[in-house]
């Protein structure tokens, strides 16, 4: 080959540095395990009140003795990500009382009757009497985002007398085509 003739090399799939996999099939593009945080700051606290917010650190805390507080963190996905799971990050002080934690990935839809709010997985409820550095996750989902449909997390929170739960935010795993 002289100096100006390139030979085209076929790509079927490279790991990325930063984890995952970009993967060529005919022409479509896959990135596989791509992950996307959102900061638990950049929720509302929902129909329940009980959740403070610290502005210098994007953290989210429920002090003690609250009953089901809810907290909801917007999610902002592309159409076509492929949700494969979902991790929920901060930790509970628990001084020895009891604290729960739920965290339920949540999509609304738009229908002429209104909205419909149905659930895409959920990490089982987290029980806790000791001190514990939440990051659990929920694995093995595959949902596809679709246009018209918002997405968030819904975390609830009960903390017993002298126990509270700071939470920093949640990572989204997706595939993105």
């Amino acid at each position: 080959m002289g100096k100006d003739t390139f030979q085209a090399l076929e790509v079927k799939e490279l790991t990325v540095s930063s984890g995952g996999k970009f993967i060529t099939t005919g022409s479509t593009k896959t990135r596989t395990d791509q992950e996307y945080y959102y900061n638990a700051g950049a929720g509302k606290a929902g129909a329940t009140a009980g959740f403070d917010f610290d502005n210098d650190t994007g953290t989210a805390t429920v002090p003690a003795s609250q009953t089901a507080s809810t907290l909801t963190i917007p999610l902002n996905l592309k159409e076509g990500d492929i949700i494969t799971g979902f991790e929920l990050q901060g930790q509970i002080e628990s001084a020895g009382g009891t604290v729960t934690v739920d965290a339920d990935l949540r999509a609304t839809t738009a229908v002429a009757s209104g909205l419909t709010d149905a659930s895409i997985g959920a990490i089982p409820q987290i029980s806790k009497t000791a001190d514990y550095l939440i990051n659990d996750e929920k694995t093995g989902l595959s949902h596809t985002t679709i246009a018209g449909n918002a997405y968030y997390l819904l975390v609830t929170v009960t903390t017993g007398g002298s126990t509270d739960v700071d939470l920093q935010g949640c990572r989204v795993t997706v595939t993105e085509k």
